[in-house]
């Protein structure tokens, strides 16, 4: 359990870095900090995802605010006693977190406050499967003469945009059999609030120029007027719960307990098989459970929706160590399904916006997925009758050319790019200017590449297509010849990041290290043990890798500030805590699996999984500084640092991974 006492609820600034999420499965959450007090634009108690309706688009959402915050107070003895935090230029008010004692996750968000001789619990759920949250208040030590009112604020609008008072809004609630109907603009749909309150009072105001702090600070606009319908008047008794469900659902019954021990009992069931884990554990599986939106994977919260990249590397961390194998297999077919000329969509086609396949390693991840996920069910058939096809499609697009240039060269090697279109991973943007140009043969597209053919060799041995494998297998061998003859850069004891005809890139960064992290090495193991070890010294911090070398005179400290700012520091020094996954597992490749060597991969986590009680409560942020003291930046849940972290608890820490691959013999590299 995640829990935090009164000193830290009341440190203004320390609540306000620790931020709560609570999904529903569809993509829509609900989000603040531990005092309720919203410092982004995506906080909300009810963000909701709504289906586009476009066949063509399965992955396809649109997210709204619908409910932004609550004004809450108790009315007790003549006194009023605030409950709830808001912020507005040079002001912060009310001023709730003052009389807030207790925060914790068990297993939602929990709050403790203490008003009079008066102890209230509140507690938010948002119910899986549904645009659905229930709010209950509790009393834990009574003063009869109590009342809670509570007054919604709402905006209804779009994830990404920020709400002005306009005459458009229709703010006049229809109140049906008591619940309260709000239809404020054409096309949102209808926010319903059930409750069980003594009372409703209509009314209107507006609440000018809130302020989002951390939206401030990545130099977005960050003022937002919110509206509100009037208020719910409750009495506090110790034998009864006040309770508000904020919904799109309908104005139709709802049972609260019903659904809350539903909800319950569905989180405990995803920990089925980790009981004798650890409490950090406990709480990256419910994390990981967070991603999965129907047939998809969703990059991060509270900003990101579904790309493929991310999709791809998150999968095995995320469904196959927590035995979602009917939800990879949806993936991983819904994934095939969409695949043009060799290219899987980097990012799936969204509400107005086409699929972009605008990548090339995310058809390389596929492959690797597919052969995990085999590693896991053995499930031939399967990918024989529903994959095969795009996998094959893969190969001969990548040998014989497809988009982007992307193409095989005379040496094996892949080459790919073109002006102005960033494909790898370090994908950064800036106008015209590409942060991080990779233009040629990046070192983990070979990598992928000599794995994508070495998987296809065993897997089409396996299922009947021996000619072809036989032959991706001798196009493997060269591969691992021209990576090992054409990218070795021994001055500085690691492989070159790029090489583009004559041009060859020794900037240190993390890419080598999937030639030693993938199933099959693409390096010689002496190779594979420098590199580990010069990126232990110069790029591992507690929280991942960084993404450039801190000697290198390009190297950003900080990702911090306007968009430009933190664009042209997203590859070039950030920390990534997914990169700690593939890290662990190159270093127990190249060091073995003593004990020794399981103590030392626990303490380069150690500090990672304390992160768990910052910023993001119970998951991983996107980012971090790259120098100390590495502070969380971007978005708060990701994917594929949920997903790479508890990958390697399971296999790396854990019982042992399902298959163990086998290194391929090493070579003298005087003789390539």
């Amino acid at each position: 359990m995640i829990a935090f006492d009164k000193e830290t609820c009341t440190d203004f600034e320390t609540a306000l870095s620790k931020e709560w999420l609570e999904t529903n499965g569809l993509g829509g959450f609900s989000s603040s900090t531990i005092t309720s007090c919203n410092t982004r634009r995506y906080h909300g108690l009810l963000v909701a995802s709504l289906p586009t309706g476009q066949a063509e688009q399965p992955f396809s959402m649109a997210r709204l605010v619908l409910v932004n915050a609550l004004e809450e107070w108790v009315l007790s003895g003549g006194t009023r006693y605030d409950l709830s935090v808001h912020q507005y230029p040079g002001v912060v008010h009310p001023r709730g977190d003052r009389n807030l004692t207790g925060f914790r996750l068990d297993p939602w968000p929990i709050w403790t406050y203490r008003v009079d001789t008066l102890v209230l619990e509140k507690s938010l759920t948002m119910i899986h499967g549904q645009n659905t949250v229930i709010l209950t208040y509790k009393v834990r030590k009574e003063n009869s003469q109590a009342e809670l009112v509570i007054r919604p604020f709402l905006t209804c609008r779009p994830i990404h945009t920020l709400h002005q008072e306009n005459p458009a809004l229709q703010p006049q609630a229809e109140v049906r059999n008591g619940v309260a109907l709000l239809n404020p603009y054409p096309g949102i749909p209808t926010v319903y609030l059930h409750q069980n309150a003594a009372g409703y009072v209509p009314g209107f105001n507006w609440y000018r120029q809130m302020e989002y702090a951390r939206e401030r600070d990545r130099g977005l606009e960050f003022r937002e007027d919110c509206w509100a319908p009037g208020d719910f008047h409750f009495t506090l008794r110790s034998n009864q719960e006040a309770i508000l469900v904020l919904t799109t659902e309908g104005a139709g019954y709802f049972d609260s307990t019903f659904l809350l021990n539903a909800e319950r009992a569905r989180r405990r069931k995803l920990l089925t098989g980790w009981e004798a884990t650890d409490d950090v554990t406990h709480h990256l599986v419910l994390a990981a459970d967070q991603f999965l939106v129907k047939r998809s994977l969703i990059a991060g919260y509270p900003w990101f929706d579904v790309w493929g990249r991310d999709t791809l590397i998150a999968l095995p961390g995320l469904l196959l160590t927590t035995g979602h194998f009917a939800e990879a297999r949806d993936i991983l077919k819904t994934s095939a399904g969409l695949s043009r000329e060799g290219l899987i969509p980097n990012r799936f086609a969204q509400a107005g916006s086409p699929a972009q396949y605008n990548s090339v390693d995310t058809s390389l991840w596929f492959l690797v997925s597919v052969f995990h996920y085999l590693r896991y069910t053995k499930d031939f058939d399967f990918v024989k009758d529903q994959l095969w096809d795009a996998m094959k499609s893969v190969i001969e697009h990548y040998q014989n050319g497809t988009h982007f240039h992307i193409h095989m060269d005379v040496d094996g090697l892949i080459l790919a790019g073109q002006a102005g279109t960033p494909l790898t991973w370090m994908d950064a943007k800036v106008g015209d200017w590409v942060v991080t140009p990779r233009a040629g043969k990046p070192v983990e597209i070979q990598a992928l590449w000599y794995n994508g053919l070495r998987i296809m060799e065993q897997i089409g041995g396996r299922i009947g297509d021996k000619e072809r494998a036989g032959k991706w297998g001798g196009l493997a061998e060269k591969v691992w010849n021209a990576i090992n003859r054409e990218f070795w850069y021994e001055e500085g004891g690691h492989l070159y990041d790029v090489i583009n005809g004559d041009e060859k890139d020794a900037s240190l960064r993390p890419n080598q290290l999937f030639a030693v992290s993938l199933p099959f090495e693409s390096v010689t193991p002496d190779r594979a043990g420098r590199v580990v070890n010069l990126l232990e010294e110069r790029l591992l911090t507690p929280f991942g890798l960084r993404t450039l070398d801190p000697r290198d005179k390009r190297y950003a400290s900080r990702y911090y500030g306007d968009p430009r700012s933190r664009d042209a520091a997203y590859h070039q020094g950030t920390v990534w805590p997914w990169l700690m996954g593939p890290f662990l597992t190159a270093y127990q490749k190249v060091h073995g699996k003593s004990p020794r060597v399981q103590a030392h991969l626990r303490a380069h986590l150690a500090l990672l999984l304390t992160h768990l009680w910052e910023s993001g409560l119970g998951t991983i942020s996107e980012v971090f500084d790259g120098d100390m003291p590495h502070e969380p930046r971007g978005c708060i849940a990701q994917a594929w640092s949920v997903a790479e972290v508890l990958r390697v608890l399971r296999e790396e820490l854990g019982p042992s991974a399902p298959l163990q691959t086998a290194r391929v013999p090493e070579k003298d590299p005087a003789a390539l």
